[in-house]
């Protein structure tokens, strides 16, 4: 069931953005730093749309590997508390009296 959505929501996706490009053929002038280059709009926006999400992809990428050096940091320390606590409980007791 979940296959079936998510076929029929690229096909929705892509029928849509054909129409999209079909509908936005004109033509813009796109002045960078280096130069200047004629494209039509619908691609403009699609490398647009493609460097953002490479861009997102980027850094949730260095977010997530940042949480992933936190998690193993927690865990040595817990491992570390855990022997500890180990080693308290089978330790004798001194009574002082």
């Amino acid at each position: 069931m979940r296959q079936l959505f998510a076929i029929i929501l690229f096909i929705a996706l892509l029928i849509i953005s054909t129409v999209f490009a079909l509908n936005n053929n004109q033509p813009i002038v796109v002045d960078y730093l280096f130069g200047e280059s004629e494209l039509a709009l619908s691609t403009l926006i699609f490398w647009v749309a493609l460097i953002g999400l490479l861009l997102g992809i980027l850094a949730m990428t260095v977010a997530l590997l940042k949480l992933r050096v936190q998690l193993k940091r927690c865990k040595n320390r817990l491992s570390k508390a855990e022997q500890e606590l180990k080693n308290l409980r089978t330790a004798p007791v001194k009574d002082t009296v």
